[in-house]
């Protein structure tokens, strides 16, 4: 029966590699955490509110928090609008310190390619997820 319980809880983690939260100002990953289930949901959120590509040709890295999430397993995105239908196996949410630009995130696929992408859903679960 306690196996039963430790085997569904919520905070279960279910990948080997962390989440990191990396620190643009200071150059580093400031903080790591288990790659729980919540983890996982929060990146699926994200990736279904996905409305297109990113239109600049440099966004901006500066003064920004960086969340990275290694997703178990990849998961579809499909984006007729912007052409995109990839398996995106790691995401990586820019939210800059400033309200002077919308977070956005840089994804990478089971074929190592990169996007960018903006979304529409809010950050507010992920950011209490970091403890932000």
């Amino acid at each position: 029966m306690l196996c039963l319980a430790l085997l569904f809880s919520t905070g279960e983690t279910v990948a080997a590699e962390p989440v990191e939260l990396f620190d643009t100002d200071k150059e580093r990953v400031v903080q790591t955490f288990d790659n729980t289930r919540e983890f996982q949901e929060a990146a699926k959120e994200l990736l279904t509110s996905v409305s297109g590509r990113v239109l600049e040709l440099n966004p901006s890295l500066a003064h920004a928090l960086i969340v990275k999430i290694p997703l178990v397993p990849p998961q579809p995105l499909v984006n007729r609008q912007a052409r995109i239908e990839e398996k995106i196996s790691e995401i990586f949410v820019i939210m800059p310190k400033k309200g002077e630009r919308k977070p956005w995130m840089i994804l990478h696929t089971q074929e190592y390619e990169t996007l960018v992408v903006e979304f529409s859903k809010e950050v507010s679960t992920l950011k209490k997820l970091v403890q932000l």
